[in-house]
C-alpha cells in the first residue's frame, strides 16, 4: 500500500490505484494521513471535509464516507486502514507507505549530511526527496484548513530546493544550475535566496554584468510589490560581485583531518569512564574540555583514543591528534604545536604568524564555526594546553596527562584508577590466551594482583606469556613474587613499568622526590599526612602540600578519610617498589634508619597520649619510651578523641611498621612500638575487630626475631611477656604460662622489677582462669610487693583487682573487698574508666557470691553503662551476663533472658570461647530454675565441652554441679551423685569457696 499527498491525493496497491470517491472522502483521508497513527477528532474531520459550512447531518454523513473508504481498502486486501478510537479516527500507516513521511526523513538526513559536510550524500538525499513530488501538495482537496497545510508543504518544497542548490553551488556546479535557477527566479521573483544563488552562479560562470542585472531586477520587484529594500544577504552578495571578491569564484574546501591513531585492539573495561566522556564531549552548544589523568601505565591514551573514535561522527570537520611530550625531556611548546596545526589546517598559507598570540588567533579563526575534536596527549601543565583550546563552541578538547590540570577552567575531569580484578584478569586472558588463564585461574589472579591491576603491567605480563607459550602461568607468578625483582620482570620490548614511573619521578621537585622515596621505604598500605611530615622532618602543612603535588601528578592516591577523621594516602604497589628502589639507591643507611625511627616514634608518642587520657588496663614494660617522637598537636587531639577509630584505621600500617623495623634490625624501635601497642587494647577485641589476635601475633613475632638476632635480652623478655598475654586473651592458658615463665626468668636475670611484677600479675590472671587459685594469689601478692615502690597507681589497681577476684573465688570476702575497694580508688584517681568498669563488674561478682543480690545488680548496671558508653562490646557482654545472673538469683527470669541472649551473640561474634561458655552456663541455670530441664541440660553440656577444650577445670566443675542438679530433677539420681562428687573433688583440690559452702 502506498499513500500520496505530494501532489494529487492517491492510494495505490501495487500497480493498482484504489478508488477514493469524490472530493469529500479524499479530504477525510487527507486529514487522517497528515497525522498518521494518531487519533483525529470527529470535529476536526468535519472541519476538513466541509469547512465552516458543515450540515447538521455531518456526523452520520462522515461515517458513510469512512465506511466507503474502508470498503475500497478492504477490496484491495487492506483491512483496518481506518480505525475508530473513541473520539475520532486514525489511519494505520506502516513505515515507507506515506510519501510525506519519506520526504521528511530524506530531508532530515540531507540536512544532517550538510552539517557534517558530506555534500554528495546531502545532494542525493535532497534530490530523492524532491523526486517524490508530482504537483502541488494535497491536489484535489476541498476548501478547508487543508488549504493551509497544502501551502505549508509547498513552501517546504521550495525551501528544500534552495538547500539542494546551495549544496550544489558549494560543490562547484554553478553552470549546471543556471537554467534551473533562472526558471525558479522567474516563478518566485521575491525569494531572495534563489536570486542570490542565481547571482553567484552567473558570477562563477564569468557573467558578472548579468549577475548585477539580476540584482537590480530583484530590487525593483521588492520595492514595487512589497515596498522593501533587499535583505542584508542579497546586498552583501551584490557588493562582493561589485568588488570582484575571489571567495565567490570557487567553493570553499575545508580540510577535514583524520589524525586519530587506532585504540588498542584489546581495550577492555572503563565503561563508566567512557560513558562520562561521551556525554561531556558531545554537549551541544558548548566547547567541552575533558581531562583524563592518572599514573603512568593506567591506560589514559587507550581510553582517550577509544572515546575519541566513539564520538568522531559528532565532529564532521575532522579530528586532530597532538603529542605534547609532557613527560619527556623536551615537552612540545605551544608555538611549535600551533605551527604544525596551522600548516595542517591552512596548507595554502605561505607565512606562519610569528608570535604566540598571532598563532593562537589564526588557529582559533580557522576553527571558528567548525566542529573538530582536538586530542592533546601527554600534557605537562595547564600553560601548555591553554593556547591550544579552540575559541568556538562547536569543537571539543580531550586531554591526557599524568597531572590533574585542575587549573583548566571549565574542564571536566576523569581520574583513572586501576582495573577491577575481574576486568584485569580478562585483559590478561585476551593477551596471553583464554585457555591458559582458565587452566590456571588462581595463578592468573595472583599475577594480576602482583601487577597491581595496572593496565600497562598486565599488558607486559600478558605479552611475556604470549611470547613464551611453553611457560605455565605459575612460572611467571613465581618470578613476580619477589618484590626485589618485580619491576625487572615487568619489561617487554620497549615497554617498561619502571621507565614509565621514572619519567614522572624525574620531573618532580627535590622535596617531592625525597618524600616519594621515604614513603616507598616505609612500604605502608596507607598513611596520614603526619607520617610524611615525620619522614621528611617538616611541618604538617608542608607535608600536605608535597602530598597534594604527588597526588596531582598521579604518584600518590587519596584513599579516603579514616575513622579518626584523618585524610589517608597510598602508593600503588609498583610505584612503592620503584620508590623503595630509589631510596636504597639514593639514601644512605643512616638516613633510612632515621626515617623509620621518626615515623615509628610518632606512633609510640601517640600511644602514650592515648594512655595519658585512658590509662592502660595492663602493666606497661617499659614505663617510658625512649624513642617516642612528637607529632602535630592537632593530630594528637584527633587520635585521643577516638582511639578506637584510630587503631582501626592504622592497624595494617602499625603492623607493617613493626615488621619493617624488625627487618632493618632496628630492634629497640620494634620492641618499643610492640610493647606500647600490647599495653593498649590493640591486641584484644576492644579496638581492632579484624582478626585481632593475628595482628598482635605478627608484631610480637617480628619484633622478637629482631631482638634475638641482636641479643636484646630485655627486649626478648618484654616480647615473651607479650606473647604470654596474647595466649591468655586467646584462652590458651598453658601456652600463656609457658611464655610468661620464660619472660619472668629473663626479667629477674636483668633485675627489671617492673617487668617481673607485670609478668607475675599476668601469671596470676592465667592461673585464676584455670582455677589454680592458691597459685594465682601467690603470683599476685608477690607482684603487689614488687610494684609497691614504683608509684604506678594504674599498675597497682590492675594487680589489686585481679587479687580481689581470686579471693572471691576462695571465699575470702574481707580480703576480696579490701582489694577491690583499693583497686576502684586507684583507677578513679588516675581516671581509668576501663579499670573502674572492670572493678565494678568484679564487685558485682563479690556481692552475688555473698547473696547481696540488689547490690550485685546495681554495680553490674554501673559497669555496663561504662562499657556501653565506651562502645566496648566485649566487656559490655561480660557485664550483661553479670547483670543477668544477679537477676536470675532474684527469680526475675524474664528480665534475665534478654541480656543473656545479647551477651551470647556478641561473644560468639568476637570468638570469645571462655565468655561463651560462661554465658551458656548461666543460660543453663536460667532454664533449670524455670523448669526447662532438657534445654538446661543441652546448654550446660555445651559449656562443659568448651571448658574441657580450654582445660578450665574449676569452671568445668561448677558447670558439672549444675548438671548434677538437672540430672536429679530428671530422676537420674545415680548420674547426679557421680557428677556432684566429681565437682566436689575439684573444688577441694583447687581450694574453691564452693567446697566449703557445699560441705556445710
Amino acid at each position: 500500500m502506498r499513500f500520496r499527498l505530494l501532489g494529487p491525493v492517491e492510494a495505490w496497491e501495487g500497480e493498482r490505484q484504489i478508488p477514493l470517491g469524490g472530493a469529500k472522502p479524499r479530504a477525510l483521508l487527507t486529514a487522517l494521513l497528515l497525522d498518521p497513527g494518531r487519533t483525529v477528532p470527529v470535529e476536526r474531520l468535519i472541519d476538513a471535509v466541509w469547512g465552516e459550512r458543515s450540515p447538521a447531518t455531518a456526523r452520520p454523513v462522515l461515517q458513510t464516507y469512512v465506511a466507503s473508504l474502508r470498503r475500497s481498502f478492504e477490496g484491495a486486501g487492506m483491512a483496518n486502514v481506518i480505525v475508530y478510537d473513541r473520539v475520532g479516527y486514525l489511519a494505520e500507516v506502516r513505515p515507507g507507505e506515506l510519501d510525506l513521511q519519506i520526504f521528511e526523513r530524506l530531508v532530515g538526513e540531507g540536512r544532517q549530511a550538510v552539517r557534517e559536510t558530506r555534500l554528495s550524500e546531502a545532494r542525493e538525499n535532497f534530490r530523492a526527496a524532491l523526486a517524490l513530488w508530482r504537483g502541488p501538495a494535497l491536489g484535489g482537496i476541498s476548501d478547508s484548513f487543508l488549504r493551509t497545510e497544502a501551502a505549508r508543504l509547498d513552501e517546504l518544497r521550495i525551501t528544500v530546493i534552495e538547500e539542494r542548490i546551495a549544496v550544489e553551488l558549494t560543490m562547484g556546479q554553478a553552470e549546471q544550475l543556471l537554467d534551473e535557477l533562472t526558471e525558479l527566479v522567474a516563478l518566485h521573483p521575491a525569494r531572495e535566496r534563489l536570486r542570490r544563488d542565481l547571482m553567484v552562479a552567473l558570477y562563477q560562470a564569468g557573467r558578472q554584468a548579468d549577475a548585477l542585472t539580476v540584482y537590480r531586477e530583484g530590487r525593483q520587484v521588492l520595492i514595487d510589490e512589497l515596498g522593501i529594500e533587499p535583505g542584508p544577504e542579497l546586498r552583501q552578495t551584490h557588493e562582493a560581485i561589485l568588488r570582484s571578491d575571489p571567495t565567490l569564484l570557487a567553493p570553499v574546501r575545508r580540510r577535514r583531518p583524520r589524525q586519530l591513531p587506532s585504540p588498542p585492539a584489546d581495550f577492555i573495561g572503563r565503561g563508566e569512564e567512557l560513558a562520562t566522556l561521551r556525554t561531556v564531549l558531545t554537549q551541544p552548544d558548548a566547547m567541552p574540555i575533558c581531562v583524563i589523568s592518572g599514573a603512568g601505565g593506567m591506560g589514559k591514551s587507550a581510553l582517550a583514543l577509544r572515546a575519541a573514535h566513539e564520538v568522531a561522527e559528532h565532529f564532521p570537520d575532522g579530528q586532530l591528534h597532538i603529542e605534547l611530550r609532557g613527560t619527556s625531556d623536551a615537552p612540545a611548546g605551544p608555538e611549535e604545536v600551533l605551527g604544525r596545526l596551522l600548516r595542517e589546517l591552512d596548507p595554502a598559507t605561505t607565512r606562519l604568524p610569528v608570535t604566540l598570540e598571532e598563532r593562537v588567533g589564526r588557529y582559533r579563526t580557522l576553527l571558528a564555526s567548525q566542529r573538530k575534536l582536538v586530542v592533546l596527549e601527554d600534557a605537562a601543565a595547564e600553560a601548555q594546553v591553554r593556547p591550544l583550546l579552540p575559541g568556538g563552541s562547536g569543537c571539543a578538547v580531550l586531554v591526557t596527562s599524568r597531572n590533574r590540570l585542575v587549573g583548566l577552567a571549565g574542564a571536566s575531569f576523569v581520574e583513572l584508577g586501576v582495573l577491577p580484578a575481574d576486568t584485569a584478569i580478562d585483559l590478561l586472558a585476551r593477551i596471553a590466551g583464554r585457555d591458559r588463564v582458565a587452566a590456571e585461574h588462581q595463578a592468573a589472579s595472583d599475577i594480576v594482583r602482583l601487577c597491581g591491576q595496572l593496565p600497562l603491567a598486565i599488558r607486559i605480563a600478558g605479552a611475556r606469556l604470549a611470547s613464551r607459550r611453553q611457560w605455565p602461568l605459575a612460572r611467571l607468578l613465581s618470578r613476580l613474587a619477589d618484590e626485589r625483582h618485580r619491576l625487572d620482570e615487568l619489561t617487554v620490548g620497549d615497554q617498561q613499568v619502571r621507565a614509565g614511573i621514572s619519567l614522572s619521578y624525574a620531573h618532580l621537585p627535590s622535596s617531592a622526590r625525597t618524600a616519594l622515596r621515604r614513603l616507598g621505604l616505609m612500604g605502608l598500605p596507607s598513611f596520614p599526612a603526619w607520617v610524611a611530615a615525620s619522614a621528611l622532618e617538616t611541618s604538617l602543612s608542608e607535608a600536605e602540600r608535597i602530598l597534594e603535588h604527588l597526588v596531582d601528578v598521579s604518584l600518590v592516591d587519596v584513599e579516603g578519610v579514616d575513622p579518626s577523621g584523618q585524610l589517608r594516602y597510598r602508593l600503588h604497589d609498583l610505584i612503592r617498589l620503584f620508590a623503595r628502589e630509589r631510596a636504597l639507591a639514593e639514601d644512605d643507611a643512616k638516613t633510612r634508619d632515621a626515617v623509620v625511627t621518626r615515623v615509628l616514634g610518632g606512633w609510640i608518642w601517640l600511644v602514650e597520649r592515648i594512655n595519658e587520657t585512658a590509662p592502660p588496663y595492663l602493666i606497661s614494660v617499659p614505663a617510658t619510651y625512649r624513642l617516642a617522637c612528637p607529632v602535630d598537636a592537632e593530630v594528637a587531639r584527633s587520635v585521643v578523641a577516638d582511639p578506637r577509630a584510630w587503631f582501626r584505621g592504622e592497624q595494617e600500617a602499625l603492623i607493617t611498621g613493626v615488621e619493617l623495623a624488625a627487618a632493618m634490625d632496628l630492634d629497640e624501635l620494634a620492641v618499643e612500638l610492640t610493647a606500647a601497642l600490647s599495653c593498649t587494647a590493640f591486641g584484644g577485641h576492644q579496638y581492632v575487630f579484624d582478626d585481632p589476635f593475628a595482628s598482635w601475633h605478627r608484631t610480637l613475632e617480628a619484633a622478637l626475631s629482631a631482638a634475638r638476632r641482636t641479643d636484646n635480652a630485655l627486649g626478648e623478655a618484654i616480647l615473651l611477656a607479650g606473647l604470654g598475654q596474647l595466649h591468655y586473651e586467646r584462652d590458651m592458658y598453658a601456652e600463656s604460662q609457658a611464655h610468661l615463665s620464660q619472660a619472668l626468668l629473663m626479667f629477674r636475670a636483668a633485675k627489671n622489677i617492673r617487668g617481673e611484677g607485670a609478668t607475675l600479675a599476668a601469671l596470676g590472671a592465667s592461673c585464676r582462669e584455670q582455677g589454680y587459685l592458691p597459685e594465682a594469689l601467690r603470683f599476685l601478692d608477690r607482684a603487689r610487693e614488687l610494684l609497691a615502690d614504683l608509684d604506678d597507681a594504674s599498675a597497682m589497681g590492675h594487680v589489686r583487682r585481679l587479687a580481689g577476684t581470686v579471693r572471691v573465688e576462695t571465699g575470702d570476702y574481707p580480703g576480696a573487698w579490701a582489694d577491690l575497694a583499693e583497686a576502684l580508688s586507684l583507677f578513679t584517681a588516675v581516671g581509668s574508666r576501663r579499670g573502674q568498669g572492670l572493678t565494678l563488674r568484679s564487685m558485682s561478682l563479690y556481692h552475688r557470691a555473698r547473696g547481696e543480690l540488689a547490690e550485685a545488680e546495681q554495680v553490674a548496671r554501673r559497669a555496663l553503662a561504662i562499657f556501653q558508653s565506651a562502645d566496648d562490646r566485649l566487656m559490655a557482654a561480660y557485664c550483661e551476663r553479670a547483670l543477668a545472673k544477679a537477676l536470675l538469683r532474684q527469680g526475675r527470669f524474664d528480665e534475665a533472658m534478654a541480656p543473656l541472649r545479647e551477651s551470647l551473640t556478641v561473644l560468639r561474634t568476637l570468638n570469645d570461647a571462655f565468655g561463651e561458655a560462661c554465658t551458656l552456663r548461666v543460660l543453663g541455670e536460667l532454664h533449670l530454675a524455670d523448669g526447662r530441664l532438657y534445654q538446661a541440660k543441652e546448654l550446660l553440656e555445651d559449656a562443659v565441652r568448651i571448658w574441657e577444650q580450654q582445660r578450665a577445670t574449676l569452671f568445668r566443675a561448677r558447670t558439672l554441679r549444675n548438671l548434677a542438679e538437672v540430672r536429679e530433677a530428671l530422676g537420674d539420681l545415680a548420674a547426679a551423685k557421680t557428677l556432684k562428687a566429681e565437682a566436689m573433688e575439684i573444688f577441694r583440690r583447687y581450694g574453691a569457696r564452693e567446697y566449703g559452702e557445699l560441705s556445710l
